[in-house]
């Protein structure tokens, strides 16, 4: 499952680190701890970055926890004693293994390979419909420079057309601009306004995809057109595809569904939203980017 384990001595910091070339190096492994390391790849060999690695003792304690960097590699000072690594990434299964760490020892794993998870099937062809009642268009904002805002659009209306070849397929997204809602009315009727998304004037927002893109595993990027107040900018979805199934129970008819989670950021210039006060020190009230979160559910049409 993982390659042989190799052990070091204690080492003065000239040991390179894993994937890092010459430029990285091991820290002092502590004359009461140990170092433990790996380097994760996908199933074609590929480096894996942001793959996540736990490690656990033997009481099942969490005593490390981190991502893999952008060389897929993984480092971390430990007590010494027996341990549980596990180590998961999105659209890969989990790979898990009992691991031994000595006093001032470096334990490295070496290359550890993930497996694709089959149980992520891409959707079939066809027209795939957002269902509302469990799809989600939130947005964040930052206010005054010390707390964020958030709010959603309650109406809204998305469809994914799934092609033969994933990479084809397209996303439209129409989004009703007088549906915002942050909870607070006198908000939203400013926000409503020409300050900001001009609604009687602009009723809609859309979003037209261009491009799929797959990074690795359930990740996806997807390029396309946003359009705000008639003006259009080019965005991109960093996208985590959750896979599909068939629902069966009270309102879904055994329906065919699949399901994302996708983030991306507006910069309020782009559609010339420039309405701006300002506090003491200049401070200002409305941050100059907007994030955008959607958590996807979208229905295959028969």
């Amino acid at each position: 499952m993982f390659a042989k384990l190799r052990r070091r001595r204690g080492n003065t910091g000239a040991a390179p680190r894993p994937g890092a070339g010459n430029a990285g190096y091991l820290p002092e492994t502590p004359l009461d701890g140990g170092v433990i390391s790996c380097q994760v790849h996908d199933e074609m060999g590929k480096l894996l970055p942001g793959a996540l690695v736990t490690i656990t003792d033997r009481l099942n304690q969490q005593i490390a926890h981190s991502e893999t960097d952008s060389y897929g590699s993984f480092l971390a000072t430990v007590q010494p004693g027996m341990h549980k690594i596990s180590i998961s990434a999105g659209g890969f299964k989990r790979k898990s293994a009992r691991i031994e760490v000595r006093v001032n020892q470096h334990t490295s794993l070496g290359g550890v390979r993930l497996e694709s998870d089959n149980s992520l099937a891409l959707p079939q062809p066809g027209v795939w419909t957002f269902d509302p009642t469990h799809t989600e268009i939130h947005f964040v904002a930052q206010h005054v420079g010390m707390s964020k805002i958030r709010g959603r659009f309650n109406s809204f209306e998305g469809q994914i057309q799934v092609a033969p070849r994933f990479e084809d397929s397209r996303i439209d997204v129409v989004i009703d601009a007088d549906s915002i809602d942050t909870g607070v009315n006198m908000r939203d009727t400013h926000l409503k306004s020409a300050d900001f998304l001009d609604v009687e004037n602009y009723p809609k927002l859309y979003f037209s995809s261009t491009k799929f893109h797959q990074v690795r595993g359930d990740r996806w990027l997807i390029d396309g057109a946003f359009t705000l107040r008639g003006s259009s900018s080019n965005v991109q979805l960093d996208t985590a595809y959750l896979g599909q199934r068939t629902w069966q129970g009270p309102g879904f008819d055994s329906d065919r569904r699949a399901a994302c989670r996708a983030t991306t950021s507006l910069r309020r210039e782009d559609y010339a939203v420039n309405w701006q006060a300002t506090l003491a020190k200049g401070i200002a009230v409305v941050g100059p980017t907007i994030d955008i979160e959607l958590g996807v559910q979208a229905v295959l049409e028969q």
